[in-house]
């Protein structure tokens, strides 16, 4: 029994650490509904979970229109001080105005941390020539990049794909989102182990019994950070992954906030 049994299965928010949520999303999505989207019901949720912080990719952002994405990113960190952040959407089909998104949302707004990118629903490989102005952008800022990652089906973006350009880009601090699906957690660590600049995302819907202890005792926690893919998922169940999790509890510090803060300036 964890130091926050009784908490989690009372409903009881985690109020004595810092919990800081890296992967999360806002607004409707093209081909899924999501009940609950807006950034009111998303910060009630935050409350209900006793997430402090949580840095957000606009869903219009992902698939569709990355201006319009990032203007309702932009809104939201300034609508919610210090309990919303921002990570710029990109997409390598349009290099250019990639390009000039970010350099807009870094000096527009300081808390915008991060830079997305979705190689499967933008269908444009992480290896695609026209990413090279983004992944020096933010090679030279040393900013955390955030890629959506699936081990199989996923011709942009695989675990196969990846590490080839991690190697390229030491100075990024690379965050593999959902650390390559419900069955690449092996393929993970692997590269993991490989690559120090490469970070665990925990964000996942269909989870591997005991994932997070297997992140956890292969490559440490300080590089498995926290993420729930809010409001496509509903995160109390990531806070319960952690907080119900056979590890120590400097671990689930690292996970919850500690090892955000150390990647990230917030």
């Amino acid at each position: 029994m964890t130091e926050y049994f009784n908490q989690i299965h009372k409903g009881i928010p985690i109020t004595d650490v810092e919990i800081i949520d890296l992967h999360a999303h806002l607004g409707p999505n093209r081909i899924m509904h999501i009940p609950a989207n807006d950034l009111t019901s998303m910060i009630k949720m935050m409350d209900i979970c006793g997430i402090n912080k949580t840095v957000v990719s606009p869903n219009p952002g992902i698939d569709s229109d990355i201006v319009l994405g990032n203007n309702i990113m932009l809104e939201a960190i300034r609508n919610h001080r210090e309990r919303i952040y921002g990570a710029c959407m990109v997409n390598g089909h349009y290099p250019e105005l990639s390009l000039d998104e970010l350099q807009r949302c870094f000096s527009e707004e300081k808390d915008v941390k991060m830079i997305k990118i979705h190689p499967f629903s933008t269908y444009c490989n992480m290896k695609d020539k026209r990413m090279k102005k983004i992944y020096e952008f933010a090679s030279s800022r040393k900013l955390v990049v955030l890629v959506h990652t699936w081990l199989d089906g996923d011709l942009y973006g695989n675990l196969n794909i990846f590490p080839e350009v991690v190697r390229d880009y030491p100075e990024i601090k690379w965050l593999m989102g959902h650390s390559g699906g419900p069955y690449g957690s092996y393929h993970a660590v692997e590269l993991a182990k490989e690559s120090e600049n490469v970070f665990l995302d925990i964000a996942l819907s269909t989870v591997p019994a005991r994932q997070i202890e297997f992140f956890v005792s292969e490559i440490g926690s300080e590089r498995v950070v926290f993420g729930t893919d809010n409001p496509f998922l509903d995160p109390r169940p990531q806070i319960g992954r952690v907080g119900l999790a056979d590890i120590s509890h400097h671990d689930r510090v690292n996970i919850f906030s500690a090892n955000a803060h150390r990647i990230i300036d917030f």
